[in-house]
């Protein structure tokens, strides 16, 4: 099929760029088949545009057209967490918080790429063998993602263990273990508060 490179075809830097993420996080979201690309004989990656554009209207509009607080869990392989558990604890608060947990930090990157949750719940294990977890936090550090999603680190790592790893993003707020479920369940209430009046006053606005 021709088609008009200015027009339907970006690079990844292009797309990156657009999408508001790192290069290295277009590559993974090609790599899992949510954007189409294809390669160049260089080796490449071209990304369709069209793709890129249906990544950013499926994710914009979903924070304030269904009414949903949506929390994305993750948890670091050894960490010891209970996914199930803090699902059941987060559905506690009402049936408006739709819970979605990731696997693996790869698996939480191409999650909030597809749709952007409210808030990332990310439990930490950092050392030789684990640190997948701050990777997934130090993609997402500069991407437009951050500038709605709230985000909570539940670990048990003091601060200097966890800047010798290269820390996290600013703003992200930090809950030790094990896991007081009604300190967790204070914030994420607040959170949804916050939530709400954002989706209130960009309804007023739009009226």
């Amino acid at each position: 099929m021709d088609l008009d490179q200015s027009v339907d075809i970006m690079s990844t830097r292009d797309a990156a760029q657009c999408l508001g993420v790192s290069v290295r996080t277009v590559q993974l979201w090609v790599e899992s088949g949510s954007l189409e690309a294809w390669k160049t004989p260089g080796g490449h990656r071209r990304i369709y545009r069209q793709s890129v554009d249906s990544m950013l209207a499926a994710r914009a509009p979903r924070e304030v057209s269904d009414g949903f607080f949506e929390v994305l869990i993750y948890a670091d392989a050894g960490s010891g967490s209970d996914p199930v558990q803090m699902e059941a604890q987060l559905k506690s608060l009402g049936s408006d918080v739709r819970v979605r947990v990731a696997q693996n930090g790869f698996e939480a990157l191409i999650q909030i790429g597809d749709c952007c949750p409210n808030l990332l719940i990310a439990e930490l294990v950092v050392n030789q063998h684990h640190a997948n977890g701050l990777q997934m936090l130090n993609a997402l550090q500069h991407t437009a993602f951050m500038q709605t999603m709230q985000i909570i680190v539940v670990t048990d790592l003091s601060s200097e263990s966890l800047d010798s790893q290269g820390g996290f993003p600013a703003g992200v707020h930090k809950l030790g273990k094990p896991i007081l479920y009604p300190q967790l369940l204070r914030l994420v209430s607040e959170y949804m508060d916050t939530c709400k009046a954002r989706q209130m006053n960009r309804g007023a606005i739009a009226l």
